[in-house]
């Protein structure tokens, strides 16, 4: 409840210190995402709906058809294309959101820690680099374990009794992961290892899962989920930042090499 509460506190932290104009990145991201999904799917069907057109302009027997069928099969593979695009954005969206905004997430949350007054190492563009390569990493490692272990919560959905539970298991696997992924902006700053993350995280692991829960919760509302989900990551990047200094006042757990 303590991790959910950060959200509150992350939303009057945000403004309150002005750090809103953060939220100006989401707009550019989801900009680029969307377009470069459409762009992406509009090029696939056309060059397929060429090389049908081709094949089909080969049959003698359909002169008289062929405009009709062929503009069908433009129309369907653009339906399909974007029910695939859609589909993707569905369940890889939050990590493609993530993995793009991951240098502004790193930043944010450095800052987040400066205005709490917090023992923040000085900028260096080397150290920089590595977080977000660090984390752009994680977010990719975390989001293939998501996409396996949703992909199990999905089959197990088709077993008669058990399966009622699959809804509830794929919102606590992509919770947890999302929760994980949040953190870990304030774990690489003390330059935990990933397997010191790990161990962090599942320690942790209902704070995690509360961190996450709004955002997984958000993914699953078709269109405007995908769409916004940069601007609730910023949001749930400064209630993780808030929810770990806690965390680490209470009980700290890692000496960072920069103090």
């Amino acid at each position: 409840m303590r991790a959910l509460a950060a959200y509150r506190k992350a939303f009057r932290f945000l403004f309150r210190h002005q750090l809103g104009w953060f939220l100006w990145f989401p707009t550019l991201i989801t900009v680029l995402v969307f377009f470069g999904g459409f762009s992406l799917t509009s090029w696939a069907t056309k060059s397929i709906s060429d090389g049908i057109d081709v094949w089909i302009n080969t049959i003698d027997w359909l002169p008289d058809w062929a405009s009709v069928i062929q503009d069908v099969v433009y129309w369907v593979l653009w339906i399909v294309m974007r029910i695939i695009l859609y589909f993707i954005f569905a369940f890889f969206g939050g990590t493609i959101i993530l993995i793009m905004m991951t240098p502004i997430l790193t930043w944010l949350s450095e800052l987040v820690a400066q205005k709490m007054n917090k023992d923040v190492p000085p900028f260096s563009i080397t150290q920089f680099i590595r977080d977000i390569t660090r984390a752009a990493g994680l977010a990719i490692r975390n989001g293939m374990l998501q996409g396996v272990l949703s992909l199990g919560c999905f089959l197990i959905g088709f077993i008669p009794l058990i399966g009622a539970v699959a809804p509830f298991l794929l919102f606590i696997v992509n919770g947890y992961f999302y929760g994980y992924n949040f953190m870990d902006y304030s774990l690489e700053r003390r330059l935990f290892t990933v397997r010191e993350s790990n161990q962090y995280v599942w320690s942790h692991r209902f704070s995690a899962l509360s961190l996450g829960a709004p955002f997984a919760f958000w993914m699953v509302i078709p269109f405007i989920g995908p769409m916004t989900a940069g601007y609730l990551s910023i949001f749930s990047t400064v209630a993780a930042t808030i929810e770990v200094e806690r965390l680490e006042e209470r009980a700290p757990t890692h000496q960072s090499v920069h103090a």
